[in-house]
């Protein structure tokens, strides 16, 4: 019933108070309370039992214990390597972790067993040296073979309570703890472990080979790989392999070799660790911008499988497409024809043109479009190349694909790769009714506007939700200046403003800014949204001057002709000519005055031609009171100017007034009853 448990002499805790019956149980725990017993083992988990330290035990109980039992067992070799025995818990971590050659843990009974092996041959080097040293520090001559006897003696007598599985003789036992010293905890795994003894390939220099000729770029199948490696293996003594077996190398170190074999893009597309993300919370966060060719076919010109491309901006709140251009092609043109939709969606939409948080595309025309996408938003993300999956929208044309386009009987299918595949020869029947390229567009249009008004009202709402300080309003001036369509020439300012020819019709435009009037000498590129031709924008690239223009106002001839809204207009237009002359009035008596100035402060230009001209254009140049003299000058000059002005439009409008009256039978307007 003694029992050694880690070196020291126990006694199970239930003989106490059941076996022996030498003290109660409610006196048992008392004494484990107080601590005047030491449990050195606790009775928990399966088929375990709780233990006492038998010194520990108080000497009236240990008294009837020996009457019962008997005087314990002496400590022998036995047990004094178990007072070298202890937990190591770096084995445990290390066999926890480890990993076979196809990558399996070990199984809990052999982490078990390894970290046990590991512990014994820890307490069999520290018995041989503190022996050793025993002997050594008494001039004992004792020989190192018999101390190693006695190691090995103790080592079989502990193992049935140890339960290690260490050889037991003395030479394997040596030679176990030589190996284990020399290389760590990974010789304790056996060779047989994984069928390692039986794989073919066993040196690192073996799987290195094998795995070079595995991620070789030019895909060597199974049959290739085992010729060549087989060459090489005759001359350095190597097992041979079949394909099978190369096969089965393949599957095992598929992650080293996949991206060799495969490349960068696929590897990270279909074995590196993916990242996660959610749609953004609100509206106008965020968009994502890719073209696709659109599944639908049409017919040109005795052709029946040509397709057009679709550019759409996707706003991944809802899956939105905010915004789409439709093309032959895919181009920056194309591109930009998609971002300006979308930014007059924002304002069909909301009432406003918008700005976005942040925009992602693919690196197609980058060097073109950066520029317009960091001017569109807070923050331009590129996809990484290659990388389809960053991008939310490649499911959406799947989506749009399976959900609208599907549905028509010119659908074309699901991509070459895809099983999912229409009737080719019924495809081709029916192929005189295919629509044609500006049909297919018309039919394109239509089911994007179909799932737009789908989720309208959600996105709507979306959008009332959302803070008013992500809500970034874009100005017309900014829009038009870098979204703007050009007619493709400039123009030059004439007194009846900017002529341009936009859509084939020839518009006037005129600017109510004075500073505009200041650069009538430049060439002026026109900018201009079609859906919107009151408003334009006039850019000069090479001053980077830009002014919004308005489309002039047509005043009818006839008063009779006039409506709601011509009279402010006129009056616009005389409130800029009053504010034009008042300006260069002012201009006219301030260049006087500092004109003057400068001849007053230089006598020596008194006889000079310079001074004849300058100083008074009336000659009136004698002394410094003209200057004094030019400000009431010119306010009876301004008081002319509007005095005939009035007069003009008032002999004007009685001109009208006298035709009309000779022209109008006013009696057709009396009611004759």
């Amino acid at each position: 019933m003694y029992e050694i448990y880690q070196n020291t002499l126990t006694i199970p805790a239930r003989a106490l108070y059941e076996d022996l019956d030498v003290m109660s149980k409610p006196n048992y725990d008392k004494q484990c309370r107080i601590g005047r017993i030491n449990r050195v083992r606790m009775g928990k988990g399966l088929d375990n039992h709780a233990l006492v330290e038998f010194d520990s035990i108080p000497e009236r109980f240990r008294v009837q214990i020996v009457k019962k039992l008997g005087y314990p067992p002496k400590m022998t070799e036995k047990n004094l390597l178990l007072t070298h025995y202890k937990d190591d818990y770096e084995a445990i971590d290390f066999f926890a972790s480890f990993m076979l050659d196809d990558y399996r843990s070990l199984d809990p009974e052999k982490q078990d067993e390894y970290v046990i092996n590991a512990q014994m041959l820890n307490a069999v080097d520290y018995f041989i040296k503190d022996t050793v040293s025993f002997i050594k520090g008494r001039n004992g001559r004792r020989n190192l073979t018999d101390i190693w006897k006695d190691a090995a003696q103790s080592v079989e007598d502990v193992q049935e309570q140890i339960g290690h599985t260490l050889p037991k003789s003395v030479r394997r036992l040596k030679e176990k703890l030589e190996d284990y010293k020399k290389d760590g905890y990974g010789v304790l795994v056996s060779e047989n472990f994984g069928n390692k003894k039986a794989a073919s390939v066993k040196t690192d220099e073996q799987e290195a080979v094998l795995r070079q000729l595995l991620r070789d770029h030019r895909n060597f199948d199974n049959e290739q790989i085992a010729m060549v490696y087989n060459v090489l293996a005759a001359k350095l003594n190597y097992k041979s392999m079949t394909a099978a077996t190369i096969g089965n190398y393949r599957k095992k170190w598929n992650l080293l070799i996949y991206a060799g074999a495969k490349g960068e893009k696929s590897f990270d597309n279909n074995l590196a660790m993916q990242v996660k993300r959610k749609p953004p919370s609100a509206p106008l966060l965020f968009w994502t911008v890719d073209g696709w060719d659109a599944e639908l076919l049409y017919q040109d010109n005795g052709t029946f499988h040509n397709r057009l491309t679709i550019v759409v901006v996707l706003d991944p709140v809802i899956k939105y497409p905010i915004g789409y251009a439709i093309g032959e092609v895919e181009s920056a043109d194309l591109i930009q024809a998609a971002i300006r939709n979308a930014i007059q969606h924002t304002e069909e939409l909301f009432g406003a043109k918008h700005y976005v948080h942040q925009v992602q595309s693919d690196n197609y025309a980058k060097k073109k479009m950066t520029s317009i996408y960091e001017m569109m938003s807070t923050h331009f993300t590129p996809a990484k190349v290659g990388n389809a999956k960053s991008k939310v929208i490649e499911p959406f044309f799947k989506y749009f694909n399976t959900n609208y386009c599907q549905f028509a009987p010119n659908w074309s299918g699901q991509g070459v790769k895809s099983k999912k595949q229409p009737n080719d020869e019924y495809l081709n029947k029916i192929r005189h009714s295919f629509p044609d390229k500006a049909g297919c567009w018309t039919q394109l249009e239509r089911l994007i506007e179909m799932d737009r008004e789908k989720m309208k009202d959600q996105y709507l709402e979306a959008y009332q939700n959302m803070p008013k300080e992500a809500k970034k309003v874009m100005t017309q001036k900014d829009y038009l200046l870098n979204f703007g369509q050009t007619t493709g020439y400039t123009n030059k300012f004439s007194h009846a403003g900017i002529i341009a020819t936009i859509e084939g019709e020839k518009l006037a435009f005129d600017c109510f800014d004075l500073k505009f009037r200041m650069h009538t000498h430049l060439d002026w590129t026109i900018k201009y949204d079609k859906g919107n031709l009151k408003e334009v924008i006039a850019y000069n690239e090479e001053t980077n001057l830009s002014f919004m223009l308005e489309q002039k106002h047509i005043q009818p001839m006839a008063l009779y002709d006039r409506q709601d809204g011509d009279s402010e207009q006129l009056q616009r237009v005389f409130d800029f000519k009053k504010e034009t002359r008042e300006k260069i009035i002012e201009s006219v008596v301030d260049d006087t005055r500092i004109t003057q100035q400068l001849f007053i402060r230089n006598p020596e230009l008194d006889n000079t031609l310079a001074k004849l001209l300058l100083v008074d254009s009336k000659g009136q140049h004698k002394d410094q009171r003209n200057a004094k003299r030019l400000e009431p000058a010119q306010k009876v000059l301004k008081k002319q100017e509007a005095k005939e002005e009035k007069k003009a439009e008032s002999d004007w409008n009685q001109q009208q007034e006298d035709y009309l009256k000779g022209k109008i039978n006013i009696n057709k307007y009396l009611d004759n009853d």
